[in-house]
């Protein structure tokens, strides 16, 4: 019974930030950050994305991060038994290697598989605007791995972002990229794809 009002009570929340909300009040990051937190209560992983039944939701940033100390803030929460981990990545040329020029080149694949292993182990990924020319550098490697990726730019969701943000008449609203998601072996649940404009999938929603 409780556990059914809580998630009655998500769901409310998630009506509330794409109906009503304005990019004023509260801040866009501020949305977006409860968002991220409502994502990890209405996906569901594939059995062997965690490590153990305790083991925590990774909710990793990868460039520019516009969420600032909001995602912060959700650090530590709980969502459906797991605790929220942040983590942050400083951009995709980082994951080739390019990020500090003039290093030694001999270890460049260890250093650039190490960090996509380190992208892999998010369950959800927000790629931040500055990304945008890089987006097939992130993408295309994480393709079947059950990473939630998430975006909040024009084509994100077309080029293979499974969540992306869109505002229109100053609220945020949300495009889900069903056939991204099913790649991804992730369970979106139909309370959360009844809110957004499915795309690339089965079917539109309104």
């Amino acid at each position: 019974m409780r556990r059914a009002l809580v998630k009655h009570l998500r769901v409310a929340a998630l009506v509330i930030l794409t109906g009503m909300v304005t990019a004023q009040t509260p801040s866009d990051g501020e949305v977006k950050a409860n968002f991220l937190m409502n994502f990890a209560e209405f996906v569901e992983w594939p059995e062997g994305a965690f490590a153990s039944s305790s083991a925590p939701i990774i909710v990793g940033v990868i460039g520019q991060d516009p969420l600032g100390g909001e995602l912060d803030k959700l650090s530590g929460r709980m969502v459906n038994g797991r605790k929220l981990e942040i983590r942050r990545f400083k951009g995709a040329l980082e994951f080739r290697g390019q990020e500090t020029p003039g290093r030694r080149q001999d270890d460049l694949a260890d250093r650039r598989n190490k960090k996509l292993l380190e992208l892999k182990s998010c369950h959800i990924l927000f790629v931040g605007s500055s990304e945008k020319k890089y987006l097939p550098l992130i993408l295309k490697p994480l393709q079947g791995d059950p990473v939630l990726t998430v975006g909040d730019m024009g084509s994100f969701a077309h080029q293979g972002g499974i969540i992306n943000f869109i505002k229109l008449e100053n609220k945020v609203h949300l495009e889900i990229n069903l056939e991204a998601a099913e790649l991804a072996r992730l369970k979106i649940s139909s309370k959360l794809l009844n809110l957004a404009k499915v795309i690339n999938g089965k079917r539109e929603a309104e």
